[in-house]
């Protein structure tokens, strides 16, 4: 069953084969596979998605300075702004679901400015999203 994290909810709906190393892209595609065939474990934080991070130290994100508080304060929106908290599980399928309603205030409070916007940009579901919105 895979452990996902606040915002790894919602930004892993937009994956699209990119990311920073091949194991790192090889774990993402491995953990969507599962995520759509079991439920899924809320963590608050670093989750099955950070393990193979290349910016975790310690348990902590070091991309930058502020990085684990940054995502730590995403990560709490996230789980809000879909219902959910720390342990609970989740179906994928319902977690999707909840993206197309929470997309708005997410997508302005936190995609507009991030550093993968570009990546996203090139999946289907997002644009479709995106559409609605703008």
């Amino acid at each position: 069953m895979p452990s996902l994290r606040g915002h790894h909810l919602i930004c892993l709906q937009f994956f699209h084969g990119e990311g920073y190393d091949d194991s790192f892209i090889h774990n993402l595609k491995k953990i969507i596979d599962s995520a759509g065939k079991e439920i899924v474990t809320i963590s608050s934080g670093a989750d099955d998605v950070c393990n193979k991070c290349i910016n975790l130290k310690k348990g902590r994100c070091v991309s930058s300075d502020d990085a684990d508080k940054f995502i730590k304060k995403m990560d709490i929106k996230a789980l809000a702004l879909l219902g959910l908290t720390d342990g609970k599980t989740v179906n994928w399928a319902d977690v999707r679901d909840d993206v197309n309603r929470i997309f708005p205030e997410w997508y302005f409070q936190y995609c507009t400015e991030c550093e993968w916007k570009k990546v996203c940009a090139k999946d289907d579901y997002f644009k479709e999203l995106l559409h609605h919105l703008l």
